[in-house]
């Protein structure tokens, strides 16, 4: 510190006592008579002040951050010189603690408190740099917060830059040094190059580091040579969360903010911003339910294991169930033709015998009537077709029967499943020898209907098939209602789970059954118990987990001069 008698007033301010002292400048606690209004008054040391250069920038750079207004940032209200010489500046004085203080006092932050405070931050630098303000000293000490955590305001404007502004501009003197907190410094500032809003971006990136993981990416050390050694030995330090709940966005924000070169690093607050709220969405999500990947219920699970095996027994119960009836109503097919066959056959007999064509006719064209029977037709001995209902087919030998058609014989009658000439549709065909006393006299053809088998076939398939839709629909329903119940009592659980992982080790399931599932509930209450039983323990021996301190000076330094390690980036 530097040993300074305390001023009774800079300017028109009444001075009420030190709020601070760092290696450049002393913060007094002012008080403004003419609108009755608390200040804080920043003034440069005197050894400091005598750099006629940086005092001059040090005004001209104040004078430019007194056009900002925002509400993340601390308004400054005047500036201008002591009665020595030398500049100050009148700022808003915070009722609030820096965030090193409030750090040191309580510990790191939650991680939506740093989220927040960052996305504030950023908020208050995407305006700066808009205005053409590049602040070049982003660090704890100059975050201040009010009304506990909820309010961060960007303090210190004291080495501000316009950008365009050229380094001699002012009073034709180029500037031989820089000023900024080294362990919080871009590389590209460290090595006196020519800095840009990326840089306060890169500052932005050492607080949130230090949130993040409670420790700085970088040894501290006074030389500023071997700190830009280090930067490069080591470009992107490792991120090691202090909360395993952090989210993945969160560390690719930091990392891609320690980006040594300012092209790999965010362009502007602006896209910081962007992917800080990502982030914020994130958390709030993971926290909110963690649960909340894609999964199948086991309810639907359940359910649906429960369809497939009632379905495959049904369909091979019901299976079974469709061949016996079509095996038993095609042999009442069979049984009816047989019978009809016989009985024609018996009928035409006599005439065949006596040789009455017409009564043969006759007796067709009577038959053909019914409206089952689609085709007959009635051979004498010789084979040669007296009487038959293809007309073409009179006079000519009965067409022969293809024995892939063939189906049973019973009684002398042999069944055919086949098509006859001229008819689209097949037909169950009976071929019965027509017999008078033993003896053969001629041969019957007899066509009937297949159309009902058919149809009593499909009726009983439709009514198998509504029956399995109606049975699975029934069982399915009934079965994912009452599945309900044990994945209610399971949603019981993994919320008290959770409510564990946020660690609340007082609470305990209520709900008492006398089942698997309360036996579950039993193990859970008995598991966290432990827990809180082991939390307070430790709490009673445990030191007060915190971060790094990270309390540092802004230093004016020497332009580094050019040199080849300097030139490789």
């Amino acid at each position: 510190m530097i040993d300074e008698a305390l001023p009774a007033q800079v300017g028109r301010y009444r001075i009420e006592g030190i709020l601070g002292e760092g290696a450049s400048a002393v913060v007094y606690a002012g008080f403004d008579p003419d609108i009755e209004r608390r200040v804080a008054i920043k003034c440069l040391h005197r050894e400091v002040a005598a750099d006629a250069g940086y005092r001059r920038r040090f005004q001209v750079e104040a004078r430019a951050a007194g056009h900002l207004n925002h509400p993340h940032l601390v308004t400054i209200f005047d500036t201008g010189e002591t009665d020595d010489g030398r500049p100050y500046i009148a700022m808003e004085r915070l009722t609030g603690d820096a965030l090193s203080t409030r750090v040191e006092k309580e510990g790191p932050p939650s991680l939506p408190v740093i989220m927040n405070m960052a996305v504030q931050i950023a908020d208050a630098l995407d305006y700066a740099h808009g205005e053409g303000i590049v602040h070049h000293d982003i660090k704890p000490e100059n975050i201040m917060f009010m009304e506990g955590w909820k309010h961060a305001k960007l303090s210190d404007f004291g080495i501000a830059e316009r950008r365009g502004v050229p380094r001699d501009a002012e009073g034709g003197e180029q500037r031989r040094v820089i000023g900024g907190t080294p362990s919080f410094m871009a590389l590209e500032r460290l090595e006196g190059h020519r800095a840009d809003a990326r840089s306060d971006l890169f500052s932005l990136g050492v607080v949130l580091f230090w949130l993040v993981t409670g420790k700085l990416p970088w040894q501290e050390t006074g030389d500023v040579q071997r700190l830009i050694k280090e930067r490069k030995r080591n470009p992107q330090p490792s991120i090691e969360p202090r909360d395993p709940s952090t989210p993945s966005i969160l560390i690719g924000i930091v990392r891609t903010l320690l980006a040594q070169a300012p092209d790999a690093r965010y362009q502007s607050a602006r896209e910081l911003i962007d992917d800080l709220k990502l982030a914020q969405r994130e958390y709030t999500r993971l926290q909110e339910n963690p649960l909340t990947g894609r999964i199948i219920s086991l309810r639907v699970r359940w359910a649906s294991m429960l369809g497939v095996t009632l379905t495959l027994v049904l369909l091979v119960g019901l299976a079974a169930i469709y061949g016996k009836q079509r095996t038993a109503v095609t042999g009442l097919g069979l049984d009816y033709g047989s019978s009809l066959g016989r009985m024609i056959a018996h009928e035409s007999a006599e005439n065949l015998l006596l040789g009455d064509r017409a009564a043969t006719r006759a007796l067709v064209e009577d038959i053909a009537r019914n409206r089952q029977i689609h085709y007959i037709a009635i051979a004498g001995r010789d084979g040669q077709t007296i009487a038959s209902t293809i007309r073409s087919e009179v006079g000519k030998p009965l067409p022969a029967l293809n024995a892939d058609d063939y189906l049973s014989r019973e009684d002398e009658v042999d069944s055919y499943h086949s098509h006859v000439h001229g008819e689209r549709d097949a037909m169950l065909l009976f071929a019965t020898p027509i017999r008078y006393q033993d003896k053969v006299v001629g041969h019957l053809r007899l066509g009937v209907s297949s159309a009902p088998l058919v149809a009593a076939q499909h009726t009983t398939l439709w009514v198998i098939a509504i029956v399995l839709g109606v049975t699975l629909i029934a069982v399915i329903g009934a079965a994912y209602w009452l599945f309900r119940r044990p994945l209610i009592l399971l949603d019981l659980l993994s919320e008290a789970m959770l409510r564990v992982a946020r660690g609340d080790f007082k609470y305990r399931i209520r709900l008492v059954r006398r089942d698997e599932l309360g036996r579950l509930f039993t193990a859970f209450n008995l598991m966290n118990q432990s827990l809180h039983a082991r939390l307070r323990a430790s709490d009673r021996h445990a030191p007060r987990r915190t971060a790094e301190r990270a309390v540092q000076t802004t230093q004016i330094l020497p332009v580094p001069e050019e040199t080849p390690e300097n030139a490789e980036t």
